[in-house]
C-alpha cells in the first residue's frame, strides 16, 4: 500500500461537495431571484398592487431555485470527478467529502443568514401590524430571504477560500 503524501503548499485544493453545493446554490439564487425581480417591477410599475398576481410566480421561483441547486450540484460533481484524474489527490486519497471545517463553516454562515433573515421577518411583522397589503409582505419576506442566502453563501465561499 503507498503512502499518502502530504499536499505542498503549492498544490491546489479540491473543492469540498459542501462547497460546490454553495456556488451551486448562489448561482442559482440569483438567477432565479432576479427572474421574479424582472417579472415583478414591471407588473408593479404598471399595476395596482391588488391586481398583481405575485404568488405562483413566487412559489415557482422558490421550486425551480431547489430544484436548480440540486441539478447545478450534481453537475458541479460531475464535472470535478471527470477532471479529477489528472489534478492533485486529496490527502485522503479518494474524494473530498464534508469533514469539521465544512460543519464550522456551515455554522458561521447560518448565523450570518439569521441576522439578515431576522431584520426581514421584524419588517414583515412591522407591515402585518400596519395591515399592509400581503404583497408587500410577502415580497419583504422574500427580498430578505434571497439576501440571506446570498450573504450565507458568500460568507461560507469566503470561510473556505481564506480561512477562519
Amino acid at each position: 500500500m503507498a503512502a499518502v503524501s502530504p499536499l505542498s503548499d503549492d498544490e491546489p485544493v479540491r473543492m469540498t461537495v459542501n462547497e460546490r453545493t454553495v456556488w451551486a446554490s448562489l448561482a442559482t439564487v440569483v438567477v432565479s431571484s432576479g427572474a421574479y425581480g424582472a417579472l415583478m417591477v414591471p407588473r408593479l410599475l404598471h399595476q395596482p398592487v391588488a391586481e398583481i398576481s405575485w404568488v405562483v410566480p413566487m412559489l415557482w421561483t422558490l421550486g425551480l431555485s431547489i430544484v436548480g441547486s440540486i441539478v447545478l450540484s450534481i453537475v458541479f460533481t460531475i464535472v470535478a470527478e471527470a477532471t479529477r484524474g489528472g489534478g492533485s489527490v486529496p490527502a485522503c486519497g479518494g474524494t473530498v467529502t464534508s469533514d469539521v471545517r465544512d460543519q464550522e463553516i456551515g455554522r458561521r454562515g447560518w448565523r450570518a443568514s439569521m441576522i439578515v433573515i431576522s431584520v426581514g421577518f421584524g419588517g414583515a411583522l412591522v407591515l402585518a401590524m400596519l395591515d399592509a397589503h400581503s404583497f408587500w409582505i410577502g415580497n419583504l419576506l422574500f427580498v430578505f430571504g434571497t439576501i440571506g442566502a446570498v450573504v450565507e453563501a458568500i460568507t461560507k465561499l469566503r470561510l473556505y477560500q481564506r480561512g477562519f
